[in-house]
């Protein structure tokens, strides 16, 4: 008998779920080009160095390797997008002159899901402004990711924002000694208070440093940037983040930009982002349905340094999202099992339970 199943972690898409997920992309696509970003369509394997140079140790793993047969080199089957983009960036100077405002839509395949019950195959659509740096552009991103989601049919998205620098600045004022700042950002991650005195208590800064640490697990909603602001107070790479943000912030307001949640204890991207972060949270939806930031260190690796940030949307979570919303039942993502259920519980219920912040 013919096994008719899949391999794990991959699924087709039926014609209903399909053609939401169809929709739904093409709609993004419109408001990026309103936005002035002109599409690309890049190829699903890569060369194994192009992904090393782009993406974190860490997230090597989920790269699906082969040794292609007319050539012999080691290829990837595409575990993220951003990376391509980088490659092209720099190898067509003459194509895309900075800044340039590049989308795109389409799969990434991983050697395993991120999470138990999530598919392994992804589908995004996202943005990279390449070559701009500063409020302005940071702004920008911001504005581009609330008005997508808005002109899609989610109204009711929530967009968080943060600083990659800001924890950064205060575990390095704390004195952490390397050996527990893994167990620190970790702890962060799951806003592990007790966890975080832990480890601030091994470190070797003042007592005013370390009893930053353990604040950061609860440095978001109402107040946030206030509250920031008290505990950087002589740390000058954390003021220097906080103001970055805060001039983000600033203009998208100018633009029409409504309130927004800050988390400024967010541990997301780490060793990624340079800057502003940010993601998009929707009612009905598994997990959060884009992330984004500031990335100006991965240009330069590709050998054309240039300031850079972006976002990519996941558009099964948005679909299932909007599926919900619409009172159908979600069909095309399957339910979280195990593991996975009390993780994003957990950060379900943080995020409904802040308040809109300024």
């Amino acid at each position: 008998m013919l096994d008719l199943s899949l391999p794990s972690g991959l699924r087709d898409l039926l014609p209903d779920h399909s053609a939401h997920l169809a929709e739904l992309s093409a709609s993004l696509q419109q408001v990026f080009a309103q936005f002035g970003y002109r599409r690309l369509f890049l190829p699903t394997l890569e060369r194994l160095e192009v992904i090393e140079r782009g993406l974190p140790a860490a997230a090597l793993a989920d790269a699906l390797k082969f040794v292609e047969p007319g050539s012999g080199e080691v290829v990837v089957i595409r575990p993220d997008i951003t990376p391509q983009i980088a490659r092209l960036y720099a190898a067509r100077p003459d194509a895309l002159p900075s800044p340039a405002r590049l989308c795109y839509d389409g799969p990434v395949l991983r050697a395993r899901a991120k999470r138990a019950g999530r598919p392994r195959e992804v589908y995004q659509a996202g943005v990279e402004l390449l070559g701009a740096a500063g409020a302005a552009a940071d702004a920008e991103a911001v504005v581009l990711l609330v008005r997508a989601l808005e002109r899609v049919g989610l109204a009711g998205a929530r967009v968080e924002v943060g600083h990659a620098r800001f924890a950064a600045a205060i575990f390095e004022a704390a004195r952490l000694p390397e050996a527990v700042r893994a167990a620190a950002w970790e702890a962060l991650a799951r806003k592990d208070e007790a966890a975080l005195a832990r480890a601030a208590a091994k470190g070797r800064g003042s007592p005013e440093a370390k009893a930053a640490v353990p604040a950061l697990a609860g440095l978001y909603g109402d107040g946030a940037l206030e509250r920031g602001r008290k505990l950087a107070a002589g740390v000058p790479a954390a003021l220097e983040a906080l103001a970055e943000l805060e001039a983000a912030l600033r203009l998208a307001r100018r633009r029409g930009l409504g309130p927004v949640a800050v988390d400024l204890g967010e541990a997301r991207g780490l060793g990624y982002y340079t800057g502003i972060t940010f993601a998009g949270y929707a009612p009905g939806a598994g997990t959060e349905v884009a992330v984004g930031g500031r990335y100006d260190a991965l240009l330069a690796r590709f050998g054309r340094p240039s300031p850079a940030i972006g976002f990519a949307i996941d558009l099964e979570y948005a679909t299932q999202a909007l599926e919900r919303a619409n009172g159908r039942t979600p069909t095309g993502v399957p339910r979280p099992t195990g593991a996975a259920r009390p993780a994003r519980a957990k950060r379900a219920g943080k995020t409904q339970s802040r308040r809109r912040a300024r």
